[in-house]
C-alpha cells in the first residue's frame, strides 16, 4: 500500500500507516485496501475519475455479463458515476462522462481517457513510487481542465479468490494519484465482496458502491 508521495510531504499519513498497519511496512506489497484515513484529504477538492482501463476475464465470462472488456469497462465508469453522485462525501468527483464531455469541446487536446498509457502502473502495482512520463502528463493534462490536483485511477477489474477475510468476487485495482506532483498517494484493490457471482449483473454495481464508499472523505 503506498501512503505518502516521494517527497513525504503527507507525515500524518506516515504516522497512521505505523500505528495501524504495524505488521505491514509501508510501501509493501499488500495489494488489500486499509482503513484510509488519508482519503479525508480529498475533502472541499475536486476529484478527477479517470475510466477503467484494464478489464479480465472472470468465471462465466465477463464483470457483470458484459459481452467484452471495454463494455465492462464502459458499464463500470457509469455505475462508479452514480455511486459517487450517492455517497460521495464532501468532495467534487469529475467522472469519465464529464470528461469526454469537456474533451469534446476541446479538439486540440488529444490524449484519449480510455487509452492511457498506464502499462507501468499496471505492471508495478504498489511498487510504483512515481507516474512517469507518458502516463504522468496525460493525467496532468487532464486534471488541469478541472483545476484538479488528486486523480483516482481505477486501473483494473479482476478476480478475487476466497480467502479467510472475503468471499471470492471483483476487485477493483485502484491508485490515488497527486496529478501535479505525479506522486502514488495511495494503491490497493477495493474488494466487492458481496458473494454473487463476478459475471452476474449487479456485480459492477455492487463493486461500484463499495469504491465510492471506501474513497469518499
Amino acid at each position: 500500500m503506498r501512503v505518502i508521495g516521494r517527497r513525504g510531504w503527507w507525515r500524518a499519513g506516515v504516522s497512521a500507516c505505523l500505528a495501524v498497519l504495524a505488521t505491514l511496512a509501508c510501501g509493501g506489497t499488500s495489494d488489500e485496501p486499509q482503513p484510509a484515513a488519508g482519503f479525508s484529504m480529498l475533502s472541499g477538492q475536486t476529484v478527477l475519475v479517470l475510466p477503467v482501463q484494464y478489464v479480465r476475464q472472470v468465471p462465466g465470462g465477463w464483470p457483470g455479463g458484459a459481452s467484452k472488456a471495454d463494455d465492462a469497462a464502459r458499464q463500470s465508469d457509469v455505475e462508479m458515476a452514480f455511486a459517487l453522485s450517492e455517497h460521495g462525501g464532501r468532495a467534487t468527483w469529475i467522472t469519465s462522462e464529464q470528461l469526454v464531455a469537456t474533451l469534446n469541446r476541446r479538439p486540440s487536446i488529444t490524449v484519449d481517457p480510455y487509452a492511457l498509457s498506464a502499462g507501468e502502473a499496471r505492471e508495478k502495482g504498489a511498487k510504483l513510487r512515481d507516474v512517469r512520463d507518458p502516463l504522468y502528463g496525460e493525467i496532468r493534462v487532464l486534471a488541469a481542465l478541472f483545476d484538479s490536483r488528486y486523480t483516482l485511477l481505477p486501473l483494473e477489474i479482476v478476480y478475487l479468490e476466497a480467502d479467510e477475510e472475503r468471499s471470492a468476487g471483483l476487485g477493483l485495482r485502484t491508485f490515488l494519484l497527486d496529478a501535479r506532483r505525479g506522486d502514488v498517494l495511495w494503491y490497493g484493490i477495493v474488494p466487492e465482496d458481496s458473494g454473487q457471482p463476478p459475471a452476474s449483473a449487479g456485480a459492477l454495481a455492487t463493486l461500484a458502491q463499495r469504491f465510492a464508499a471506501f474513497v469518499s472523505p
